[in-house]
């Protein structure tokens, strides 16, 4: 009944009465509808990062007719993305990585039964080759991320995070190390990392081997002062289109500042000469009335 009568109104009287309607903004009545409609705009924004539920399984899904048989999961963490993969796209070898050795080992023995073709790599890209410092959250691997305090030591603790000592390489040194010829899918959920692990893959960008990448984008960037803005730049220099993920599809679309909401979760990139794909993973992007 309510949404039947806001249509009734005219977009100035809905405008009105929505800025109107918590003015009292202290009130217990207001401070309650403020967070029903906070809860209301992320589940439309997609706020979601179950991969069943956010469109990742369904985008895998989408793109099974296009045969893909090379697959990259960087930042694989206890391997739900990747069986979700290995159901959708039996046929693709999907290579997995996960940074800290110790989720590595527990990814392994999870994919061994749901996602046996997948190679586990306990291992980390970024944009160069070296021994780095990462930083984890004890008992939450999500977390895991070469972003961290400055002023962390190895082996040390710092507000609550502790450091460890890991080995990375690029992705263009390990696609030469095991003779890939290309990568049809290219998802990335590294907590921040995600400009390095790009750059460590700036050869395959440059000789268009990468097809589609799907990111992570959100309230990390703000963080490490890598904008949504400066993804659309890299991937357009590399002859790419971007569009926000939806159960729906892929809001492919130009950017605009007021997408810098940090909401996230995921954007997908695809190559703009692969229109069949475009075609196949778009859907409107998200408008009000």
């Amino acid at each position: 009944m309510a949404t039947g009568a806001l249509r009734r109104l005219p977009p100035g009287d809905r405008a009105w009465l929505a800025r109107h309607l918590l003015q009292d903004r202290f009130h217990g009545n207001a401070r309650m509808l403020a967070g029903f409609f906070q809860n209301a705009l992320a589940g439309w924004h997609n706020n979601q990062h179950q991969v069943l539920l956010n469109g990742e399984a369904q985008l895998l899904r989408r793109l099974a007719p296009f045969g893909p048989r090379v697959v990259f999961d960087v930042g694989a963490n206890d391997g739900d993305w990747s069986v979700a993969c290995a159901e959708a796209l039996p046929d693709a070898d999907i290579h997995a990585f996960e940074i800290d050795p110790t989720t590595a080992a527990a990814l392994r023995d999870h994919l061994a039964t749901k996602a046996p073709r997948a190679r586990v790599n306990a291992l980390g890209l970024s944009d160069k080759a070296g021994e780095v410092s990462i930083f984890l959250q004890p008992g939450i691997t999500t977390q895991t991320s070469l972003v961290g305090p400055k002023t962390a030591e190895p082996g040390g603790e710092v507000a609550g995070l502790e450091s460890k000592v890991v080995h990375v390489k690029t992705g263009d040194a390990y696609v030469t190390e095991h003779q890939i010829a290309s990568i049809d899918l290219l998802k990335l959920d590294v907590e921040g990392a995600e400009p390095k692990v790009l750059d460590g893959f700036r050869g395959c960008f440059e000789q268009r081997r990468i097809t589609l990448v799907q990111f992570e984008y959100g309230g990390v960037n703000a963080s490490i002062r890598y904008l949504l803005e400066d993804f659309y730049h890299f991937f357009r220099r590399h002859g790419f289109v971007v569009g926000k993920l939806y159960p729906e599809g892929v809001a492919f679309k130009e950017y605009e500042v007021t997408d810098e909401d940090f909401r996230g979760p995921n954007f997908v990139a695809c190559r703009q000469d692969r229109p069949d794909i475009v075609a196949a993973l778009r859907c409107a992007p998200l408008q009000p009335l």
